[in-house]
């Protein structure tokens, strides 16, 4: 298919590639050559990298930054009410501008835009749901999305929370890349104990690494642990490093290496992938991450991540915030265990988490869509 003179703008809630922002490429991939396609990033959110930014320059996408009436939590008090107010006008006045034939939103905290996009008859709002509506402002959001068109979400937990009726709601599962060819393993990997095990998240207090540390530490520290990933930008945040001194009374098996340019090939050279997140979790995309390069996942009973690992087939389930549930998993756990459930986890990817499902499938819904309308 070719592009057509249509116009679709797409809307996220940040400018980083981590999970949501990481979908974002994938959907325009998918609607690149059914839409002329034009991204807005918020000017709020940013860790002064500009990491999402620049991918898309790269990849030749109309991309801008705009002060947007993105919903924050850190926003939701009398100056955050009156900046949403002094950006109504600017940003209605941008939409009409603009006038696309379909506004796509990226993640829930776009859905301020949603009363805006009518405003400026935009009629044609498709809205991503990529997180559960746990919060006192679920009510919120429910309200605004149904100002939109279309709703897709990434799981069925995400869809359960939604609150919005199962014939009003699509869920199209994530999808990852393809693995990257001839990675090479991680110095570190080569000179630890085995199993290596990674966690690669944020460091905000309800991904679990303090459940995570306390069963390291229960199932006597087997094997050796590397901790991905950083605090995020803003919101609650824990201190790896000091929980390791906590918890941990052989530290020298916690390896934290923090932000890294290349947490595939961690992935790929690990044993096994942990997500130990304490509260739900709306899909948990490091899984289909280690999935790709068969390297099994262990994850909490927290929703999403649930959904895609099977027990003791293609990872291992424990309940959430149970440390010593999860010690007897790592305690229990061989290398080839680990090596079987990986090679069942690698056909799991290949049957439902590739980008060409997920393209196609989202493809399909915005054509149906295009074609009604």
């Amino acid at each position: 298919m070719s592009v057509t003179n249509e116009r679709l703008l797409i809307v996220h809630s940040s400018d980083e590639l981590y999970g949501s922002d990481r979908m974002l490429l994938e959907v325009v991939q998918a609607l690149g050559d059914l839409w002329t396609v034009e991204v807005w990033l918020p000017v709020d959110r940013q860790d002064g990298r500009q990491l999402l930014f620049k991918e898309l320059v790269r990849r030749g996408v109309a991309v801008h930054h705009v002060d947007l009436p993105i919903l924050r939590r850190a926003w939701l008090n009398p100056s955050g009410v009156l900046r949403f107010l002094r950006l109504t006008v600017p940003t209605w006045w941008r939409l009409h501008k603009a006038a696309p034939q379909r506004m796509y939103l990226m993640t829930s905290a776009c859905l301020l835009l949603a009363p805006l996009a009518r405003m400026a008859r935009i009629r044609r709002i498709t809205l991503h749901i990529q997180e559960p509506w746990i919060s006192r402002e679920a009510p919120v959001l429910r309200a605004l999305a149904r100002l939109t068109d279309q709703r897709i979400a990434i799981s069925d937990t995400v869809a359960h929370f939604s609150g919005l009726p199962s014939t009003a709601i699509q869920v199209v599962p994530n999808a990852v890349p393809h693995p990257t060819e001839n990675l090479t393993v991680p110095a570190q990997m080569l000179h630890s104990p085995a199993p290596h095990y990674v966690v690669a998240s944020r460091w905000n207090g309800h991904k679990g690494h303090r459940t995570l540390l306390r069963a390291w530490q229960q199932a006597g520290c087997p094997g050796t642990l590397f901790v991905l990933g950083g605090p995020p930008p803003s919101g609650a945040q824990v201190s790896v490093p000091q929980l390791v001194e906590q918890f941990v009374q052989q530290p020298q098996t916690v390896q934290v290496i923090g932000e890294v340019p290349d947490p595939e090939r961690w992935i790929a050279a690990a044993d096994g992938v942990i997500l130990p997140t304490d509260s739900i979790e709306g899909f948990g995309l490091v899984a289909i991450e280690a999935f790709r390069h068969g390297t099994p996942a262990i994850v909490s009973d927290c929703g999403g991540p649930a959904e895609i690992v099977l027990h003791e087939v293609t990872g291992l389930i424990f309940p959430p915030g149970d440390s010593q549930a999860l010690a007897d998993l790592l305690a229990g756990a061989t290398t080839e265990q680990l090596r079987q459930m990986g090679t069942r986890a690698r056909q799991e990817y290949l049957q439902k988490y590739t980008p060409e499902h997920f393209h196609s499938r989202i493809r399909e819904l915005l054509s149906v869509r295009r074609a009604r309308t």
